[in-house]
Formats: structure tokens, sequence, C-alpha cells
């Protein structure tokens, strides 16, 4: 008989890529450390600068919306082109702007705004041509609220590209980190649904991770400075997602925890969810009905969180248990816990939440790590047989149906194990299971990984064998009976005798597979006659 070879194709070919990829990254990273281009440009591309010499004064309004406005002043300076621009950044803020008393730009409400007051972050560009050099310009900033009134504004003159290009690099972690958070929560959403319709699980742990995702990605998304520059006609909707966003944001975690079974937990949990939403309808209720704006309940909403995130550490603490997949969802906690007090400390310290990135790095290297190893649970609960580790029944239907070409030569073998019942009567079922295992371990180690094998059921397996013809067929039967022989000489126990049947498809022109298997079935059994009949046995 042909010896098999040890020799894999797949598996070289995988390995191959990994190569080619790590020496493909090295490279990369030896071209941008040390490879370089030499440049000459005889004119300064456009840039910008910081004005410096500028008066502020405050000015008491009964009319503002905090009685109060602030007023910077300063004189242009010499403006030698047409792409010059007044630019600065302000915060739940109105804002006018005069050159020698003309008003060249304002910021309001727009005249159908009934519910939200404040414009949220804006970006207030402004061009200066040549002829307005040497003329005053003055700036009148209005706060919305009370927090926003000391807030540092800089005033910058020159290229719009420059200071949006800067801005754009400065918020790239932020937007990187944001968009991969929005992505993952769309797969996890996409993924758990699919899971449902196929009834792969009932559990909806990731869709409520794929919701928090979600829900994260947008909230630091839209609180970039980059962010009111693409979309500078609704500034003010996008200061309301990122508050409504952080009011909810996380109501979907403890939902998710709670769905790892926490157990006696899981009440706490839930009565925290529920608080949660209820504070973030309430504010909402008094942002419609003009009685608080999102930002003025903003305390509330960080004292819930504050309690939610001592729900967690609670859990943390006193419920880390046994079992894997708990601890693991314990870990994801402190991860998430310790995020959320670094950005909330960042917040109440910086005053902004403009770059808090912990929570979104934290969650993200969990996440993927999380979704990786529940998918591929959810296929070995859809797709493996618990004792033997071999493909199911499921999993056969499936790989016949999607994988294999019409036209490509298999063959499909046949193995059912001889006095199983007699052993179990015998012996007991937990011998009669080592039987069952033991031969699995033997047709795992027989067959090319690039064969499809299955625990058909009971004391059955079956065995898809691609690109076959006869001489391969009866290689692998040599080889599953001589494995089963040193086994049974080794002195191993249970001893393991079996049938084998098997059919080609080049034999059996036009049949379906399903009558391919029929066939290979009928010649396991007629092998398993002969057994019991050569060993004067009944079955």
């Amino acid at each position: 008989m042909k010896k098999k070879s040890r020799f894999n194709l797949k598996s070289a070919a995988v390995a191959a890529y990994a190569a080619a990829a790590l020496l493909f990254v090295i490279f990369s990273v030896y071209m941008f450390a040390y490879e370089e281009n030499k440049v000459y440009n005889a004119r300064d591309i456009s840039s910008y600068k910081a004005v410096e010499a500028y008066s502020e004064k405050k000015i008491d309004d009964p009319s503002a919306p905090i009685d109060v406005r602030r007023e910077f002043s300063w004189q242009i300076g010499n403006i030698d082109n047409n792409e010059s621009c007044l630019m600065f950044y302000i915060v739940h803020s109105y804002a006018e702007v005069r050159f020698d008393g003309d008003l060249m730009y304002s910021l309001t409400p727009g005249e159908n705004n009934s519910i939200g007051l404040s414009p949220s972050s804006n970006w207030v560009v402004v061009p200066i041509y040549p002829s307005d050099s040497g003329r005053q310009a003055t700036v009148t900033v209005t706060p919305v609220y009370k927090s926003v009134l000391n807030r540092k504004i800089e005033f910058e003159i020159g290229s719009r590209y420059a200071v949006f290009m800067h801005r754009l690099k400065t918020d790239l972690p932020q937007i990187v980190l944001s968009s991969l958070c929005i992505l993952m929560g769309i797969l996890l959403v996409i993924a758990q649904l699919y899971f449902i319709v196929k009834k792969r699980t009932k559990s909806w742990d990731m869709f409520y991770l794929g919701n928090f995702s979600l829900i994260m990605g947008i909230w630091r998304i839209t609180d970039t400075r980059f962010s009111p520059i693409m979309f500078g006609k609704h500034t003010a909707a996008l200061g309301y997602i990122t508050l409504s966003a952080l009011f909810i944001l996380a109501v979907p975690l403890l939902m998710f925890v709670e769905e790892q079974h926490i157990g006696k937990c899981s009440a706490l949990l839930r009565l925290a969810a529920l608080a949660t939403s209820a504070t973030a309808f309430v504010a909402l209720v008094c942002q419609v009905l003009g009685i608080a704006e999102l930002r003025e309940t903003l305390k509330a909403c960080h004292i819930m969180l504050i309690i939610d995130i001592a729900a967690l550490i609670f859990i943390s603490f006193f419920y880390g248990g046994r079992d894997i997949k708990k601890r693991n969802t314990v870990k994801f906690i402190i991860l998430l816990v310790l995020g959320s007090i670094t950005d909330l400390a960042y917040f109440y310290l910086k005053g902004t939440s403009s770059g808090m990135m912990i929570t979104s790095n934290t969650f993200l290297i969990y996440t993927f790590y999380w979704f990786t190893e529940n998918i591929l649970n959810l296929n070995k609960k859809a797709y493996v047989d618990v004792n033997t580790k071999l493909f199911n029944k499921a999993r056969w239907e499936e790989f016949i149906k999607e994988n294999i070409p019409d036209n490509e030569p298999i063959g499909i073998m046949m193995f059912d194990l001889n006095r199983l019942k007699h052993t179990n009567d015998t012996l007991g079922h937990k011998i009669g299971d080592k039987m069952i295992v033991n031969f699995a371990e033997i047709l795992r180690n027989t067959f090319n990984s690039g064969e499809l094998l299955c625990r058909w059921g009971g004391d059955e397996f079956t065995v898809l064998v691609r690109n076959a013809d006869r001489e391969k067929m009866e290689s692998y039967d040599y080889a599953v009976h001589a494995a089963v022989d040193a086994y049974n000489s080794s002195g191993a126990k249970p001893e393991i005798y079996f049938a084998c049947g098997y059919a080609l498809s080049t034999d059996f022109p036009g049949i379906s597979r399903n009558e391919l298997l029929t066939k290979a079935d009928e010649r396991m059994y007629g092998d398993k006659q002969q057994w019991y009949d050569k060993n004067f046995l009944t079955k």
C-alpha cells in the first residue's frame, strides 16, 4: 500500500503566508524609520499663527443666557493673501465677529429651534482679505452655560486648510478608535442576530455588547473637535447626540454582564440598568420641555455612571467564581472600570471630554479577544461533538452543500464500532464512551486535515475524502485497520473492533451525495455482518 504523505499543502500555504506577511511588516517599519525623500520648496506652505496680543473683558447683559458676554478685541495685522481666515473654537456659546463695527459673522440658535438652546461645539471661520489689514477685530462670545464661562479661546489667523489638518492629525487616534468601536458594534449586532436566527444560541450578550460598542463609538467620534468641521450646520445635533449617548452608555454594558450568568448579582445589575434608563428618560423629558438642558443634568449622568461602576466593582470583588467565562467577564469589568474612572478624572481635571481614549482602548482590546473566542465557541457548540471533538452531522450537511463542487470526485467512508452494546452492558457506559473517544482519536490521527471527519451519531462515524480515487480510499482503509491493530496490540483497554465501508462518486455517476452516503452505509453494514459471522457472534 502507498504510504500516506505527511506533507500538508494547506499548512504549508498558511505558513508561507504568515512568513511573507511578517517580512512585509518588518520591511514597512524599516522604510518608515530609515528611508525618506529629500524635498526642496522655494515657497512656504500655507500655515497659521495664533493671535497673542488681544484684550478681553466681560460685559454684564441680562438678555444673555447666563447674564454675561465675553468680548475680545485686537488690531488685525498685515494680510498678504486672499486665503487667510480668522478661526477659533467655541463650546456651548454664541458668537459675533465684527471688523471696525461691521458684522462679519454671527452664530445664534436657528429660528425654528424649539428644543435646544446650545449650539454645542463650533469652529468659527471668517475670511480675512488684504483690505482688512489694520482693522479692529471684535469677537463677542456669549456662553450658554456657566461651566464654559472661563473656557480659554485660541484665535488663529492663516490657512483654514492648515488649521483643519492640524485638528485632524490631533484627533485622528480618537477618530480611528471611535470608528473601530462603531464597526465592532455593527459586527457584533449582525453576528448575534445571525446566530439567533440560526438557533445556535439563545443568549443576547453579543447584541448588548454590540450596542455598547456602537454607543461608545458614536459618543467619542461626535465629541472630537474635528466633527464640527465635517458637520458645520448640524453642530447642535452633534452635541446632543454626544450627551444622549453618554446618558445611556452604561445600560447595554450592565445587560451584557447580566447575560454572563452572574447569578444572584443579576438583580443588582438589572436595577442599575433600570435606574440609568430612568435617569436618561427624565433628563430627555427635561430637555424637551425646556426645564433643563442635557448639559445641565450632566452631573446626574455622572452620578449614575459612578453608581453603575460601583455595581460592577461589587461584582468583580464578590463574584469572581471558578468558571472561566465568569472570570473573563470580571477581567473585562475591571478593565472598563479603570478606564472609566481615568476618563472621568480627565474630564473634571481638563474641563473637556475631548481626548478621552482610555475606555475606548481597553474596550477594543478586550472585545476583540472576547468576540473571537465567543465566535469560536459558538461554532464549536454548533458544529463540534462535545465528547469526541469531531464535527457533527450538522457540519457535515452544511459542508457538503456549500464547499464541495458538483464535479469534484469524492469518497465517503462509514465506520461503526462492533459490540459497543455488549461493552456497555458488561463494562458500563463509561467504558463504552471511552471506546468511542479512543476510536475518534485514531481516526483524527489517521486522516489528513483536508478530509472532513464527523461523528454521525452514537458509534457511527463518517469521513468525506476530497479528490478521491480508489487508491486513496484503500490507503485510508488500510491505515485505519493498522492503527486499530496497533492500539489493541499495545494492551490498551477497551479493545476496539469496527466495521468500514466506502463509496466513490466516480463509481456512481449521477447520484446525489446522500445516495452516495447510503451506498457507503450499506457496505459498512455488510462488513459488520461478515465480522459477526466470522467471530460466531450476534449483534
